[in-house]
């Protein structure tokens, strides 16, 4: 399974708006749901030029926005288990 890689913006406006606690709940989502080092991946990334809209969170190829730790949380959970079931079909 690939894994998902999730990058909190960590530019000036999403920062104001508190996105260190977004990535501070995924981080811990990984232990408490016992997500494994090839389903997640979760880092701070520059700038993703959505300044009016931040905090904004992407996932893999998902651009969300107007993110909170709890909206985040609930996207990972849910991106994760259809991975997880798109892997598992097909073995």
């Amino acid at each position: 399974m690939q894994a998902i890689q999730v990058k909190v913006c960590g530019g000036r406006s999403c920062s104001e708006r508190h996105s260190e606690y977004i990535k501070k709940r995924l981080e811990a989502d990984i232990e408490f749901y016992k997500y494994n080092e090839d389903e997640v991946v979760i880092e701070t990334c520059l700038c993703q030029w959505r300044c009016k809209e931040g905090p904004t969170v992407t996932y893999g190829n998902d651009i969300q926005i107007w993110q909170n730790p709890v909206k985040s949380s609930e996207f990972l959970r849910k991106k994760v288990q259809e991975a997880r079931k798109r892997f598992n079909s097909k073995k």
